[in-house]
Parts: C-alpha cells; sequence; structure tokens
C-alpha cells in the first residue's frame, strides 16, 4: 500500500468510543482495507435462490413477464407442473452446491437460510476471476439450478420438453421482452442486480436502498458504512476516484460514512433537539476551530456592507468531507425527528442552500451535486411518486441519485429511522437480508472489522 497523503483520522463508533487512532486514509480505501475488499467480493459473488417464488410461478405459469406490475398478464395455464420444489429444498441444496464447486476446499458456500425457503450460494472466486464480468455468479447458479430440478423431476427434452421451456422461462425469463436481464422478481436474484446495459461504474450502486437498510438491521451507522463503501467503491471503478480526486473522495468516505473524528457524532449530540439549521451552525464552528475556514478579511469586499461574510478554505477536499458528515447529521436529526424518512430529499436541498449562504465563497457538499439531485428526488417523493412511499426502492443508480456519491448513505440512515411511514418497508421488500444479516456474523459490528483491518494494512 502506497502511502500518497498525509491525512491520518481516528475512527469513532456511534456510541463516541474511539475504535483506532491515526488511521492513514489510504488504509480506510476499497481498495487497500481488507475487509471492504470481502464486503464487496461478497456482493459479487452471492445470489439467492427463492424455492417458494419459483414453485408458484412453475405452478401457475406467470413467467415470462416483463414488469414488476404484470406478473398477472403472463400465465401459461397449459403449461404448469406440480413440481414440490420447497419440499425438495435440502436436495436442491446438495445437487446445486456438487455442481457450483470447483474443488472440494474452494471458498464457494451454498447454504439454506432459516425458513428453507431461500438457497444462498456463493460461487467459487475462481468463476468470478475466469469470467469478463459477475454474470457468471447469476448464469452458473441459474443453470445448476435448472441441472439440479432436472434430476430431481426427472425433466429433460424426451420426458417433458414443455417443462424444460417452462424451467427455462422461469429462471432466465422468455426473449426479448427480458433480453437486458432477468424478469423483476426472478426467483434468482442477487445482492446486486444482474449485470445489464448501464452506465460503466455503476454495478455496486445498483442494490436498492431497502437491501442496505435490512443487511444493516435497520442500525444506522451500519446501514451508512455499507452504503458508503459500495458508493465509493463505484467512484474508484468509474474513475472519479483516481488522481487529483482520490484524496477527495477518501476523505469523503471517512468522514461521513466512517464518522471520522467524531465529527457526525457530535453534530447529531449537539444538535439532538435541533433542526438542520443548529446543523449548520455548528458544523461552520467545527470548521472553524479545526482550522479548515477562515474569514476571508474584516473588510470590503471580503465582508458587504450587509455584515455578510465570506470564507475560504486552504483545503478544500477536506471541508467537503466535513460538509458531507454534517450533511449526514442533518438529515439523521431531521429524519430522526419526524421519525420519517420522506424529508431526506428536503434536507439535502435544504442544508446545502442554508450552508452555502452561511459560508459565503464557498461551495455546498460535493459542489452543488446534492442540491441538484435533492431537488429531483423532492420532486419524485413528493409529486410523482409522493403517494407511494417508496423511496426505500429506490436503486442507488437512479437517474436523480447516481451524481453524487455522498447522498445514498443519508437516505440509507433516514430509512433505518423511519417509524412506518413508508409503504414499501425493508420488512416487506427485503426480509432476505434481513435473514442474511442474521445467519452472517460477516455484517456484524462492520465499523469495528474495517478498523482492524486498517490497523494491519498501515
Amino acid at each position: 500500500m502506497i502511502m500518497k497523503y498525509a491525512d491520518k483520522v481516528d475512527i469513532f463508533d456511534d456510541l463516541g468510543n474511539c475504535l483506532a487512532e491515526d488511521l492513514p486514509i489510504e488504509s480506510l480505501s476499497p481498495l487497500n482495507n481488507a475487509y471492504m475488499v470481502k464486503f464487496l467480493d461478497y456482493f459479487k459473488r452471492t445470489c439467492f435462490i427463492d424455492l417458494k417464488k419459483l414453485e408458484l410461478m412453475i405452478n401457475t405459469g406467470q413467467v415470462g413477464y416483463s414488469t414488476s406490475l404484470k406478473h398477472c398478464d403472463v400465465q401459461l395455464t397449459s403449461f404448469t407442473r406440480d413440481w414440490e420444489i420447497f419440499a425438495n429444498a435440502e436436495a436442491i441444496q446438495e445437487k446445486v452446491e456438487k455442481i457450483i464447486k470447483n474443488s472440494e476446499d474452494d471458498d464457494s458456500e451454498i447454504k439454506l437460510l432459516r425458513g428453507n425457503d431461500i438457497l444462498i450460494v456463493k460461487i467459487p472466486s475462481k468463476r468470478l476471476m475466469q469470467s469478463a464480468s459477475r454474470l457468471v455468479t447469476y448464469s452458473s447458479t441459474g443453470v445448476a439450478l435448472m441441472q439440479a430440478l432436472s434430476d430431481i423431476f426427472d425433466i429433460n427434452p424426451l420426458t417433458d420438453p414443455d417443462g424444460c421451456a417452462l424451467l427455462k422461462t422461469a429462471v432466465f425469463g422468455k426473449y426479448p421482452l427480458t433480453k437486458n436481464g432477468f424478469q423483476p422478481g426472478n426467483p434468482v436474484f442477487g445482492l446486486l442486480r444482474e449485470p445489464q446495459s448501464e452506465i460503466p461504474g455503476f454495478g455496486y450502486k445498483n442494490t436498492l436502498f431497502n437491501n442496505i437498510v435490512g443487511l444493516a438491521h435497520k442500525r444506522t451507522f451500519d446501514a451508512v458504512i455499507f452504503s458508503s463503501i459500495l458508493e465509493q467503491a463505484s467512484q474508484f471503478e468509474i474513475g472519479n476516484a483516481i488522481g487529483w480526486f482520490e484524496r477527495y473522495h477518501l476523505l469523503g468516505l471517512a468522514y461521513q460514512g466512517l464518522n471520522a473524528d467524531r465529527v457526525v457524532y457530535d453534530l447529531i449530540n449537539e444538535n439532538q433537539a435541533g433542526t438542520v439549521g443548529d446543523v449548520v451552525t455548528s458544523l461552520m464552528k467545527i470548521g472553524m476551530e479545526d482550522g479548515l475556514i477562515k474569514r476571508h478579511g474584516r473588510a470590503y469586499p471580503s465582508k458587504l456592507f450587509s455584515d455578510f461574510q465570506f470564507f475560504k478554505s486552504d483545503d478544500f477536499a477536506k471541508w467537503n468531507a466535513y460538509t458531507c458528515a454534517g450533511l449526514l447529521a442533518a438529515s439523521i436529526v431531521n429524519c430522526g425527528a419526524s421519525r420519517a424518512a420522506q424529508s431526506v430529499s428536503g434536507v439535502f436541498a435544504g442544508f446545502s442552500d442554508l450552508l452555502m449562504f452561511e459560508s459565503g465563497g464557498l461551495p455546498d457538499p460535493d459542489c452543488g451535486r446534492i442540491m441538484g439531485a435533492g431537488l429531483g428526488l423532492n420532486l419524485y417523493t413528493h409529486s410523482i411518486l409522493g403517494d407511494e412511499g417508496d423511496i426505500g426502492s429506490y436503486a442507488m443508480d437512479s437517474e436523480f441519485l447516481r451524481h453524487s456519491s455522498f447522498m445514498s448513505p443519508c437516505i440509507a440512515a433516514a430509512i433505518c429511522l423511519d417509524s412506518g411511514t413508508q409503504l414499501k418497508r425493508p420488512e416487506t421488500t427485503s426480509e432476505v437480508f434481513i435473514r442474511l444479516k442474521e445467519s452472517e456474523p460477516f455484517f456484524d459490528n462492520p465499523l469495528k472489522q474495517i478498523c482492524e483491518a486498517a490497523q494491519k494494512g498501515k
């Protein structure tokens, strides 16, 4: 690991306890931190098989649909089968494991979640390494599943040709309606959406916020950490976090996503009974105390006749990290007070606007991207789609969220604090990920594991 920057940070948990001191920001990079690398690898190599959903599709002939709202439009009632897929869950697990494995001691993992209706398939890393894309996670799992079912229920072109077609359509959809990916609500799905014709570098951003919140068990700081890792890994992949802007993103990840130097915690604690504007005031105070910003001068033109004061910063990248940390704190203060996620879009616009005027001459978080994207999100959540309460069902690569890498942690935090005001809640859309958290110790105490990995690597 090459140490390019002089920045070192202390990391604090959500109780204000120091977990690690003097960590180089390079040790918190998705390129270097062993926990983050393993986290991203888990996301790429893991997918799920919903055995009950697959059985329902086969029993009713609802296969090959193209939208999430039109499952019933396609009902091939003449080709249904009564295969007892769920009842044979353990047999399917054994056969899929035998097919997927490269060797007896490889790093694949195939197991059933609590309830035995969801089969987790973590493919061997060698299968992913030899592939040009992460599609192999879905394709190899889907084919292994079909072969396992073919063995159990004697499905082949000689004994049941229509059953072969039905099974293929249930698992992989039908051309051309699902040519850009699987059918919505597909029985084979992953932590990330299957690859489509998306913009390069957005692969890590195409998971739903509810999935992240479910994986965090609605622990606010854990959801912030998970979404921050995915967002910043995406920035490295797309080329935004390289060269001139690598430090910009590493500092943003540390201060907003990992509570570096306790900025987020202190802002929340100081303004637990306050407002978004109070967080802005506290942030300005912290920025001046830490020497990040200072008044431009005492006389005109640095100070206008109205007493409006201009500020300047000699370290814009770090000040931006502070502002993004302040944005997260404001989101938690506001949405935590209302116990509703819907207002987070208003925080994006309001915090950015207030801070820009309060710190005259300095830009708002992420150089205006937060405010612009926040206004778009506000339109959708309060106008066009406001009646649905579905902010958690948006993906991080949504057309009005993809423009900044510092919005997703705030939205994830807001959903964690929501008391049930959203119709599409994590408990209903992402119950699988809640169960995954229960069965995977890897997702427990992520901040502690990140710090341990950083200390080993520094």
